[in-house]
């Protein structure tokens, strides 16, 4: 029983001389944990103030199940659809639940995000969102967590993703081989990763292969919302001085492009091309189809998932990132089958 005083997992951690991940892991799963690293957690809860073993202060769900918990920043891309697939293949293949959770994770809401966390026993935490490394640091004296899709270098956290930079660059020159010579980026907000690294393999391009980008040509749209590109990009058709190729960052701005040069009377891809980023469904459902890249997105939520999973048992291989190959998918909207 409990002196009255708290303690935090951080606390014990630095105590027992183990990782914060490995305290949590003895506080939700200890049948996972080295019994003499466990007895030491033991010893140091003790020592803080506690009376009984860790296994009193076990969290999870009734039924004993782990339980993941995916971040997502928002919940209509439909990039994210494939990701939550493969963590979900992930986590029942080995008997866990999953929980999605929509929230925008900074520096003011980590405590409130955490203590939802422990509301619910989360065991571990997948999160796709760009959190900062302070924000990382808070859920991880708590739970593991994978970084997926998004990744942030300067915390020990694990993760899965994609060479934005180089997957933009080939995507770029692919417009270029197509004979463009004035290109326009949609891109996104910059707290994204992808969308930073995105706009600097586009512009990386450009400048070594001297094409034209005037200043209005790089547009930058918050929240990845299709309504705001088209609004944004009618204008930029209206202007006068048209692009002939445009990369879009996602998929759902790529539709966005495809739209508003139908409505501004721009032909695809004769007078304008276009290449996208995801591949999603939507991308096959466009007049033209819409050349992208392509983003191994189930494999990524899966790896995603396996990692948390080694982590929460205890293996070594869990601490391991994994970048994922891309490809280029050509189809009508940069020339192929027109």
């Amino acid at each position: 029983m409990a002196s009255g005083r708290r303690i935090t997992i951080a606390q014990v951690a630095e105590g027992a001389g183990v990782s914060p991940a490995t305290v949590s892991r003895a506080l939700n799963h200890p049948e996972l944990v080295n019994p003499r690293t466990l007895a030491r957690i033991n010893e140091t809860i003790r020592g803080l103030g506690y009376a009984g073993p860790v296994e009193q202060y076990r969290e999870g769900s009734p039924d004993g199940h782990g339980l993941v918990v995916v971040n997502l920043p928002w919940l209509d891309n439909p990039f994210y659809s494939e990701i939550v697939h493969g963590v979900r293949v992930a986590a029942r293949d080995f008997g866990y639940d999953m929980l999605i959770s929509w929230d925008n994770i900074t520096n003011d809401t980590a405590s409130a995000f955490c203590s939802m966390l422990r509301r619910c026993g989360a065991s571990g935490v997948i999160t796709t969102s760009p959190l900062s490394a302070e924000a990382i640091q808070a859920v991880e004296a708590l739970v593991p967590l994978v970084q997926c899709a998004e990744r942030r270098t300067d915390v020990a956290a694990p993760y899965v993703t994609v060479d934005d930079h180089a997957a933009a660059q080939r995507a770029t020159e692919h417009l270029i081989s197509c004979g463009c010579r004035r290109l326009a980026i949609v891109a996104g907000s910059n707290d994204f990763k992808f969308s930073r690294e995105r706009l600097e393999g586009f512009l990386d391009v450009t400048r070594e292969n001297d094409v034209s980008v005037l200043p209005g040509w790089i547009l930058q749209v918050p929240d990845n919302s299709y309504a705001l590109a088209y609004s944004a990009l009618v204008h930029l058709f209206d202007s006068g001085e048209v692009p002939d190729g445009i990369f879009a960052v996602s998929d759902t701005f790529g539709a966005a492009v495809v739209r508003a040069a139908h409505e501004t009377g721009i032909d695809i891809p004769r007078r304008l091309k276009v290449v996208g980023f995801d591949n999603a469904e939507l991308s096959t459902m466009l007049t033209p189809t819409l050349t992208t890249v392509n983003q191994p997105r189930f494999r990524m939520g899966y790896s995603a998932c396996r990692i948390l999973l080694d982590l929460l048992a205890g293996s070594e291989i869990g601490s391991r990132s994994m970048v994922l190959e891309t490809e280029l998918i050509v189809r009508e909207s940069t020339g192929t089958g027109l």
